[in-house]
């Protein structure tokens, strides 16, 4: 499978096996980024003719087709997906459809609505609502995206950002991720010439340094995920002017208060650990689960293990590496020694739920294994996030209304940007404010006409 996008541009082919899946990829040298990005540039200044209220419709017929499960875009990825990203046919499934459904035309409109108030400035000057000032809205000519293979989908929903700006946008996507984001700019190239004239998918090894170097100094914005390792190379290799957008590592954990244990929150908790097979900022690491309630902590670690086995069997977990399979029977062996308990998947790797008396925050090797942790009140939990409290991401929570404000205020002193119920942890609407930043508007200019 052809799995790059660059649209009017010819380039030098390589086969790669990835997984047993054999996939056409670009050979790539920096002289080559330079013709790409100005092919880019050039194309944007015609995209920047196009109605934003066209754009969203354009990516809204796109989705539509990504819902239908019969249409052959969807049909091909799910094909191909499971054996280039590691994971199950049912879970590729089940991410599409999270993926796709927050891209209607009315989550869109929505979000640029929420963000810029009337979408209209990014076409034209517009009149504020009392006085003579006009404003319009700028994005950059040209964003370069080095995006993640972890989540499967981030990629999608990070270039259709970077178009609702009306910019040209390079990504350089994972081998796990490409054949999705080549797939949706192909679906996206039947509906809009115009707007797949903007975009260009590719993928490069780390390595290639002059490559990452030339497309950063042909940019005007560059928007980064990595490890906190990664993210601090990825700096050196950037012009010290260009406006970034950096997002490094973050990790997420839920509470349970004694009133909420119950067997179908521990479903909501193993949806939330499997999705994705835990391997996303929005994948929980733990739970802190109160004490004193009619069901114990260690209770529910059981309904937990209960509900993953049972999910298991609907969703069931794709590859897993032999460090994090390590990781996660020397835990399993040591805990017990430790006073803790566990509960674990007969036979293999594919669930592991650990009980652990003692509440320190531990990170977990991830890959559907967790901790459960007790505590004899919730208010003890914010001083145990002091060692994680610049990586938190996420909070999921199970708290009765009559405790929750004064909780979700602590939390909130602590760290994280969302705040969420245990069950939607992993299922973030579109307009949610990643790392705590807005989705649109850090990637605009704003002109005032006095």
């Amino acid at each position: 499978m052809k799995s790059y996008f660059l649209p009017q541009i010819q380039c030098l082919e390589e086969i790669r096996t990835i997984e047993k899946q054999d996939l056409s990829l670009p050979k790539l040298e920096a002289s080559q980024i330079t013709e790409i990005a100005n092919h880019l540039r050039a194309a944007q200044k015609i995209f920047l003719n196009i109605s934003i209220f066209e754009i969203v419709d354009c990516i809204a017929i796109a989705s539509e087709q990504w819902r239908d499960t019969h249409h052959p875009f969807r049909r091909k990825a799910e094909t191909i997906l499971p054996t280039v990203c590691g994971l199950s046919k049912e879970m590729v499934s089940l991410i599409l459809d999270d993926v796709f459904k927050e891209l209607t035309e009315e989550k869109l409109l929505h979000l640029l609505e929420a963000e810029l108030g009337d979408a209209t400035i990014l076409d034209r000057f517009c009149k504020k609502n009392s006085g003579s000032t006009r404003t319009r809205a700028f994005g950059p000519g040209l964003i370069t995206q080095i995006l993640p293979g972890n989540v499967l989908g981030v990629s999608v929903v990070s270039l259709i950002c970077g178009l609702l700006v009306k910019s040209a946008n390079l990504l350089r996507v994972s081998h796990s991720e490409v054949v999705l984001t080549t797939l949706f700019a192909e679906s996206l190239q039947e509906i809009s010439p115009e707007i797949a004239e903007t975009i260009a998918i590719l993928t490069w090894d780390k390595k290639e340094t002059s490559i990452t170097k030339t497309a950063f100094q042909k940019s005007d914005l560059v928007i980064a995920y990595g490890s906190d390792e990664s993210i601090a190379t990825i700096q050196t290799l950037m012009p010290s002017n260009t406006p970034r957008i950096l997002h490094g590592h973050k990790l997420s954990f839920g509470i349970i208060s004694r009133e909420n244990i119950s067997k179908n929150l521990s479903k909501k908790v193993a949806m939330d650990i499997a999705l994705y097979d835990q391997q996303g900022c929005l994948s929980p690491h733990l739970y802190y689960v109160e004490s004193d309630g009619k069901s114990t902590p260690l209770d529910f670690a059981e309904q937990v293990a209960e509900s993953l086995q049972i999910l298991s069997k609907k969703f069931p977990k794709g590859l897993c590496d032999e460090s994090t399979a390590s990781q996660i029977q020397q835990l399993r062996g040591t805990l017990p020694l430790k006073g803790g308990s566990v509960f674990e998947s007969p036979n293999n790797t594919d669930w592991t739920v650990l009980f652990d008396p003692s509440p320190e925050f531990t990170l977990s090797p991830l890959s559907r294994c967790v901790w459960i942790k007790s505590v004899g009140d919730l208010s003890e939990i914010p001083p145990l996030l002091s060692s994680v409290r610049n990586d938190i991401q996420a909070i999921g929570i199970a708290i009765p209304k009559t405790r929750a404000d004064t909780m979700i205020e602590n939390l909130s002193l602590i760290g994280g940007c969302r705040i969420c119920p245990i069950g939607k942890m992993q299922r973030p609407p579109l307009n949610w404010m990643h790392d705590g930043k807005k989705r649109l508007l850090p990637l605009l200019r704003f002109v005032n006409w006095e």
